[in-house]
């Protein structure tokens, strides 16, 4: 799997954890995220994020280590409509060798725990791609996504991720089938850590 299959796969990953995010109006919850992962082409590393939900607005900010000691980020930002129960979102990842992939589309709420998504991927040679993916909440903490990326040529790429957090302990299994048909699949384990607090409201 070359450099813009593992570059597009992480960009929409880094979508799955902020596709069923809303916030209540009065509170900000800030979740922290500190975890390893390892794949079956034998790469390891570790993890760490922060979401921050306020007022219907869902910021991510996110790092990667890989066993080399090379360093990846990705940031999202997602704002939900309430009422109409949609959603903006825009992005970016960066792997450790510098490429950058940034993102932009919508989401929605099309049953309760189930969120579509579509949008566009410009990769760091500014082609083109799409995705479309749904996320479900199948059980209490445990949320499976299912996307597809199409490239400027026709070509796709299928992912599925699912995530269970119980108690603070997280796992999540992305499993990457690329357009020959290869794939790998990435585990990862994680403790998840969340603070809520009032808005202070806004002084004149």
């Amino acid at each position: 799997m070359n450099h813009r299959i593992l570059l597009r796969s992480a960009a929409v990953a880094a979508l799955a954890c902020v596709l069923l995010a809303s916030a209540r109006a009065e509170d900000e919850t800030v979740t922290k995220r500190q975890g390893s992962y390892t794949n079956s082409k034998g790469a390891s590393g570790s993890t760490s994020s922060t979401t921050t939900r306020s007022n219907g607005v869902v910021t991510r900010q996110g790092t990667w280590t890989n066993a080399a000691g090379g360093t990846g980020t990705r940031q999202s930002q997602t704002t939900w409509n309430k009422a109409t129960g949609t959603a903006t979102v825009n992005g970016s990842v960066t792997r450790p060798n510098g490429a950058t992939a940034t993102w932009q589309g919508t989401k929605e709420r099309t049953a309760p725990g189930v969120v579509q998504s579509q949008g566009t991927i410009t990769q760091a040679n500014g082609k083109k791609d799409t995705y479309s993916a749904t996320t479900t909440k199948v059980a209490p903490g445990s949320w499976d996504t299912n996307r597809v990326v199409t490239a400027a040529n026709g070509k796709t790429i299928n992912q599925t991720v699912d995530t269970t957090v119980v108690n603070g302990q997280g796992t999540r299994t992305v499993t990457t089938t690329g357009p020959n048909g290869q794939t790998v699949t990435r585990d990862s384990t994680f403790t998840q850590t969340a603070s809520t607090a009032p808005i202070a409201p806004p002084t004149h």
